[in-house]
């Protein structure tokens, strides 16, 4: 664990989007910048995942509120611990280093994970990106500093898709931690996300729901049991032979999206990315892809 540093202005420095548009670059100084985005391209969040997200009585006694009981929950969270395995196994597997490295994470919330992840790292850059205003700008910097990580970092609030309007610099590794199932348009942001990587840069999507086939067929069985006696109505909006979607609901408020594994195949060659890996977790709760670049 890395020192534990005071919140203050020496630390963290506000600047203004249109400084980042005329340098065309990352900020790499001794500060975390707190930035805006800025959607000039008018698009717009979700409202009702905006809404959750930005709502602080919601967002109070979740484990992530670190301003009221600290960090201890998050330490010794067995399910973010096995998440946090799962992760480091990966990195090590495929042998990406993040040392003189541009670093982009999205829809980081407080950035735990990221200050976990990053704190041994002497990466060029870390920029961090997410919708909750209060997650990115008031909570991130708390955690960032309480794990020794005080500079070279920028905290982007707003929608990524907007990224493209603060910055011109190229990323090296472009870090999706449960966030992906959160994309509502994923070959979109893949897309934005091939033309803002370096040329042998990694997409690594971690933390996306794994439900086994025992659990599928589960689902199957009461679909179609709801099904044959028309439970509330249930063929109103179902058809008999259900899809991914009909078994794994979305979640409206949350923006969860659930994807079968060819969907994600998908998304993916569709997005330009025929070539990716992929892996299920030991304790068989999450499932990690990661996307690099096609050979032209």
């Amino acid at each position: 664990m890395g020192v534990k540093l005071p919140i203050s202005k020496k630390n963290i420095s506000q600047r203004p989007l249109k400084e980042i548009n005329s340098e065309n670059n990352l900020n790499t100084n001794d500060s975390i910048n707190l930035i805006k985005l800025d959607s000039k391209g008018g698009h717009l969040i979700d409202k009702l995942s905006n809404d959750y997200w930005n709502n602080k009585e919601i967002e109070r006694n979740k484990i992530f509120n670190v301003s009221k009981i600290g960090f201890n929950d998050l330490e010794n969270s067995a399910k973010y611990n096995n998440l946090l395995n799962h992760i480091d196994s990966l990195f090590i597997k495929q042998n990406i280093d993040f040392n003189n490295k541009n670093i982009l994470s999205i829809a980081s919330g407080i950035c735990w994970i990221e200050s976990k992840i990053f704190n041994n790292n002497k990466f060029n850059s870390l920029s961090c990106n997410d919708i909750s205003l209060h997650r990115i700008h008031e909570l991130a910097p708390k955690t960032l500093n309480h794990y020794g990580i005080n500079k070279n970092v920028n905290l982007l609030h707003g929608n990524i898709f907007d990224i493209g309007n603060a910055t011109k610099a190229k990323y090296d590794l472009v870090f999706l931690c449960q966030a992906f199932h959160h994309i509502d348009e994923p070959i979109r942001l893949l897309r934005i996300m091939n033309d803002v990587m370096s040329n042998n840069g990694v997409i690594f999507i971690t933390g996306e729901h794994y439900y086994s086939s025992i659990e599928y067929h589960k689902r199957a069985i009461k679909h179609f049991i709801k099904y044959l006696i028309n439970y509330k109505n249930y063929r109103h909006l179902n058809n008999f032979y259900p899809s991914w979607q009909d078994l794994f609901r979305p979640s409206f408020s949350k923006g969860d999206i659930h994807w079968s594994l060819n969907e994600y195949n998908f998304i993916f060659k569709k997005s330009g990315f025929d070539n990716y890996y992929h892996y299920i977790s030991k304790c068989k709760r999450y499932q990690s892809f990661i996307l690099k670049k096609s050979e032209n």
